[in-house]
């Protein structure tokens, strides 16, 4: 698997059929009444699955409309088109993890998808899953594009096989957000073969010259007025990744597991950040389960499967790198970003909320909220919750920027 894969699925096998277009929504001529309001009259949500709305690996109406942008757009009062799909989902999402494979919505597997709701001739969510920054590109993009993914499949169902540049041209967006780059350093965890190899990894320098190629883009655009320009979330801070000390523990109530002490080896980066070997949930898990059932097994933090601790500080630094490239390229056009770093710790720091362990069976949470409340059933894509606490925070960062005064999101 390689970083583009961001869902824990193979989205495979579809059957695309054309589908006429229905009437969109007109873009009120009116922009909406607050302060700084007709910086909002058309605005644009560029990401990859977490502003598509992904939950728990799928995808659906259900959690589409629950997705930040399309609560931020509420907020704001202005047209939001996003490209709705049928219930129960592309594919549906897991309701437990813990099964092989993983139960789904209805039973159905993870080869499910089922087709588009509408097909609004202009989208103001043009995010899709599994996107890196190269793929936001137009075609015409110097560099090569990323070799084929399951994923791509989004880009042709949900964009009609056009750019989420291409798509967005075609609103004149007023107002954009932009949260993009995670699938450039995710791959690197949810690799099966070897976690946390550079190879799933885009080097910081091809991050900047695609990220300030991406920009520029947008700047040719000539009708945006602002925008929102949110940082990468560190990858090895996802509950899809436990430290490799939270298996550690662990075996005290798990007779049968062995962990060595090769798990508790740490590296401090600085005085509030240090780097710890991380165990993949695709590895860990399968070794406490066949430990709970009275069959002994190890856990050896020396095998590839592992994220070694220099592997885990590439991956921090990276994130780090890519975080200054869009605050540098916020600066330079005097938008605003938004590091939501921060408030994932905020999160961690919850009781309940991000589980540093999941919740094994039998615990009663290990169907509902295995990773914590704050994170879907996945351990990678936010919660509901997390979602609206994102829309929540993005609200007030702009008007705090722009001194608008966009309404509170309940």
């Amino acid at each position: 698997m390689t970083s583009r894969h961001v869902l824990l699925f193979a989205c495979l096998g579809l059957t695309l059929v054309a589908v006429g277009c229905a009437n969109d929504d007109l873009f009120t001529p009116t922009p909406p009444q607050y302060a700084g309001g007709a910086m909002f009259a058309r605005y644009v949500s560029f990401g990859n699955s977490i502003t598509a709305g992904v939950q728990s690996a799928g995808l659906t109406d259900s959690t589409q409309r629950l997705a930040y942008p399309v609560l931020l757009a509420r907020a704001m009062a202005t047209p939001f088109n996003y490209p709705s799909l049928n219930d129960p989902g592309c594919p549906p999402p897991i309701t437990n993890i813990f099964t092989n494979p993983p139960t789904r919505v209805g039973g159905l597997p993870d080869t499910f998808c089922a087709l588009r709701k509408n097909a609004p001739t202009l989208l103001n969510n043009v995010a899709f899953p599994g996107a890196e920054v190269l793929e936001l590109l137009n075609t015409n993009y110097g560099s090569p594009q990323p070799p084929g993914s399951a994923t791509d499949a989004y880009k042709l169902f949900l964009l009609g096989g056009r750019t989420e540049l291409q798509r967005a041209r075609e609103v004149l967006p007023t107002f954009v957000t932009v949260w993009i780059g995670n699938n450039d350093v995710l791959g690197a965890i949810l690799d099966t073969g070897d976690a946390g190899q550079a190879a799933d990894i885009t080097p910081p320098a091809t991050f900047a010259t695609r990220y300030n190629a991406l920009m520029d883009s947008l700047d040719s655009f000539g009708s945006i007025q602002g925008g929102a320009l949110l940082g990468v979330v560190q990858a090895t801070a996802a509950p899809y990744v436990s430290q490799g000390r939270a298996y550690f523990a662990a075996q005290a109530a798990i007779p049968t597991m062995t962990v060595l002490p090769n798990c508790l080896a740490f590296q401090a980066l600085t005085a509030t950040d240090t780097a710890f070997v991380e165990v993949p949930f695709h590895y860990g898990a399968p070794i406490v389960a066949k430990a709970a059932a009275g069959i002994p097994d190890t856990l050896d933090c020396s095998n590839y499967h592992v994220i070694s601790v220099p592997e885990a500080v590439n991956m921090i630094s990276t994130v780090a790198q890519y975080n200054a490239t869009i605050q540098a390229a916020a600066t330079a056009r005097n938008w605003l970003f938004v590091d939501p770093n921060p408030l994932l710790l905020t999160l961690a720091q919850a009781p309940g909320a991000i589980r540093p362990f999941p919740a094994f069976p039998p615990d009663p949470n290990s169907t509902t909220a295995p990773f914590g409340t704050a994170v879907s059933r996945d351990g990678v894509h936010p919660s509901t919750s997390t979602q609206k606490l994102v829309a929540q925070s993005l609200q007030q960062a702009i008007n705090a920027f722009y001194h608008s005064a966009i309404p509170a999101i309940p």
